[in-house]
C-alpha cells in the first residue's frame, strides 16, 4: 500500500510538466500516453536511477526520446503505406462517386416506374421544390401534391424492398 501512495505522489509531482513537454512534439492524447509510459518505465526501474543528479532532467530526456521515437514510427508507417500499390477502385473518393451514381440510377429507375404525375412530383421534390411550389408549377392543389408525393414514396419503398440491389 505504501508503494502505491509513493507512486501516486510521484505521478502527481511529474505528470503535468512531462505531459507539457511531450505536447511540444505530439498531439495531446499521444502526449498523455507517452507520459504515462515514461512514468511507469521509470517507476519500474527507479532503484537503478536513484544515483542520478537530477531525476527531473532524466525524465524530460526520456519524454523527448519517446516522443521522437513515436514520430519516427509514424513517419515510417506513412512511408510504408505510401509504397503500397493502390488500385483506382480502392480510392475511397472514386468508390463513393460510383456508389452515389449507382444509387441515383436505382432511384431514377424507381421513379420511372411511377405514374407520370407522381414521377413528375418526385423529380421536382428531388430538385428542391417544396409542396407549395410544386402545386403552383403543375397547377394542382397542395393536398393533391401531398397525396401523390406520399403515395409515390410508398411505391418507391415497395420498389426498393422488392428488388435486391
Amino acid at each position: 500500500m505504501e508503494d502505491y501512495s509513493a507512486l501516486e505522489k510521484f505521478i502527481r509531482n511529474h505528470y503535468a510538466s512531462l505531459c507539457a513537454v511531450a505536447r511540444r512534439f505530439v498531439d495531446n492524447d499521444t502526449a498523455q500516453d507517452i507520459t504515462q509510459n515514461v512514468l511507469f518505465k521509470f517507476w519500474e526501474k527507479r532503484e537503478k536511477y536513484m544515483n542520478l543528479d537530477s531525476i527531473d532532467d532524466f525524465l524530460f530526456i526520456m519524454i523527448r526520446n519517446e516522443a521522437i521515437s513515436h514520430l519516427r514510427q509514424v513517419k515510417h508507417e506513412k512511408e510504408r503505406y505510401a509504397k503500397l500499390p493502390q488500385d483506382e477502385s480502392e480510392d475511397p473518393e472514386i468508390l463513393n462517386i460510383l456508389i452515389e451514381e449507382e444509387s441515383n440510377q436505382i432511384l431514377v429507375n424507381g421513379i420511372n416506374q411511377l405514374p407520370p404525375q407522381a414521377a413528375l412530383i418526385m423529380r421536382l421534390v428531388l430538385s428542391g421544390y417544396d409542396n407549395k411550389e410544386i402545386a403552383l408549377l403543375i397547377d394542382v392543389s397542395i393536398n393533391t401534391v401531398k397525396t401523390l408525393k406520399y403515395g409515390a414514396i410508398r411505391k418507391l419503398r415497395e420498389y426498393f424492398n422488392n428488388h435486391k440491389f
